[in-house]
């Protein structure tokens, strides 16, 4: 073989090579690319599912033990869920016959040794039914909200609903399983260190329950902002998240009032952060509607994921409501999370749960955030005697009957009819942390027994007894 024909073959062989790796390169890069892309986004709904299923989750469970002994659980919440789904699951996955039923069989029923699951204000059974992965089914079809479960421990088959507008139903398996899984839970959750309550007022017909002593030390907790708004770089790290992590076209601006506004364009997307440490995001969307509440809530977590620098411990679903903007339908989430195991509540204008985001089709056009965390110090532990809620409500009786005068309008009830008409109408008691939004730093909460009455809500010091807030049902 001559030179030529040698140097012919290596150019020939060198533009093989390079057509063959040019193929590789513009053929199986993008397809790998793609690919990568996929798995990755499979990732991230797999974590907006595992993060929804323990979003969904009650708000607060009662134990009975039977003979009209109870007690309620807030720290042992997710163990009582964990252990009631199990149960549940061959309701929601199966075809059980569902039927109304009355409010003295549910009280009946919820006299007998049974867990008692009451969650957030307007939950779509749907997204209870989720957890189970199944969207389908009985239930699902035949009730749209879900309140409140009751599994008596010998359920032969029967648990209890409570859906909207205190319809009560009663769900019950055709065929069905003996076991002793909710008993044995309940009896050996009785022979540990609780609070026993009782229902007080069942002469009155309300078979709200109270305990009749209170020995659980209740330490109050000393907290701070999430964000530090004493600290410029932290409230830009939190706000650079909303602009894909790129402020270099946002504008800034700052209040007199110490609060930092960042504004993408002519206002298409700002962050408002607060002289607290609230954070609000708005951002303007087209005409968008949602009418499935999962795919919602699967946006709402996946905005959060991204945006949230760390999720809050012990958060779950507290509200859902539908909203309405121009022509666009949405939905609204409210949640609410636990500190020391026990919910944290506020007041604040244009804000009632500590998270809150409103989204329409698969967008978000609101988002507003004002979260707390436990500081770590030291000697501020006080761990006084709980007032019990009967002897506050008998030391505010003066109080109550002055506001529920002016709630019914009516000024001829006799004394003895009044504090009747009040002991039937409360509704909830509950012991909460109540932050009363003074410091950004440093901030003490105090435990309180938050009291329902009517449409009128109370928030009592459950270490003295004095009212720190009250106002009509939000």
């Amino acid at each position: 073989m001559n030179r030529e024909r040698l140097k012919t073959l290596i150019l020939s062989i060198l533009v093989i090579m390079s057509i063959l790796f040019t193929q590789r390169i513009w053929f199986y890069s993008p397809i790998r690319i793609l690919q990568s892309q996929d798995s990755f986004r499979e990732k991230e709904i797999a974590k907006a599912i595992e993060v929804r299923n323990q979003l969904i989750a009650p708000e607060k469970t009662i134990l009975s033990f039977g003979g009209n002994y109870y007690t309620v659980t807030s720290s042992n919440t997710d163990k009582v869920w964990k252990q009631s789904k199990k149960v549940l699951e061959e309701y929601f996955s199966g075809e059980p016959i569902v039927k109304a039923t009355t409010n003295e069989r549910y009280r009946e029923a919820r006299k007998l040794k049974s867990i008692e699951l009451k969650f957030g204000e307007n939950i779509p059974s749907i997204l209870i039914s989720s957890t189970f992965n199944t969207l389908d089914n009985k239930i699902v079809r035949d009730i749209k909200e879900i309140n409140k479960i009751l599994i008596p421990a010998f359920n032969r088959g029967i648990i209890y609903i409570g859906g909207e507008e205190d319809h009560l139903y009663e769900v019950k398996l055709e065929e069905y399983e003996d076991n002793r899984l909710l008993l044995d839970f309940i009896d050996d959750f009785s022979r540990k260190s609780h609070e026993k309550y009782y229902p007080l007022f069942a002469d009155v017909n309300n078979d709200i329950i109270m305990p009749l002593s209170y020995n659980t030390p209740v330490p109050q907790i000393v907290v701070e902002s999430k964000i530090n708004v004493n600290d410029d770089n932290n409230i830009i790290e939190h706000a650079k998240g909303f602009f894909n992590e790129n402020l270099d076209f946002v504008k800034t601006i700052k209040e007199t009032s110490g609060a930092t506004i960042f504004m993408y364009g002519y206002g298409e997307k700002g962050v408002r952060i607060n002289n607290r440490g609230r954070l609000e995001y708005n951002e303007e969307i087209s005409s968008l509607s949602s009418s499935n509440v999962v795919a919602s809530l699967d946006t709402a977590i996946d905005f959060m994921l991204k945006k949230q620098q760390k999720f809050p411990e012990n958060l779950y679903l507290k509200e859902i409501k539908n909203i309405q903007k121009d022509e666009n339908k949405g939905y609204y989430f409210g949640f609410s999370y636990r500190v020391g195991g026990l919910p944290v509540e506020f007041h604040m204008n244009n804000m009632s749960h500590p998270i809150e985001i409103e989204v329409y089709g698969d967008n978000v056009s609101s988002y507003r955030s004002f979260i707390r965390e436990a500081m770590k110090l030291q000697g501020v532990t006080d761990k006084s005697a709980v007032l019990l809620p009967q002897k506050i409500i008998e030391d505010h009786i003066t109080l109550l009957k002055e506001e529920y005068i002016k709630d019914v309008e009516e000024e001829d009830l006799h004394d003895k009819e009044m504090i009747r008409n009040i002991e039937e109408n409360i509704s909830s008691i509950q012991m909460i942390y109540y932050d009363s939004l003074e410091e950004n730093r440093m901030q003490l909460l105090k435990p309180v027994w938050k009291i329902v009455i009517g449409n009128r809500q109370y928030y009592f010091n459950s270490y003295d007894g004095k009212l720190l807030h009250s106002g009509p049902l939000e």
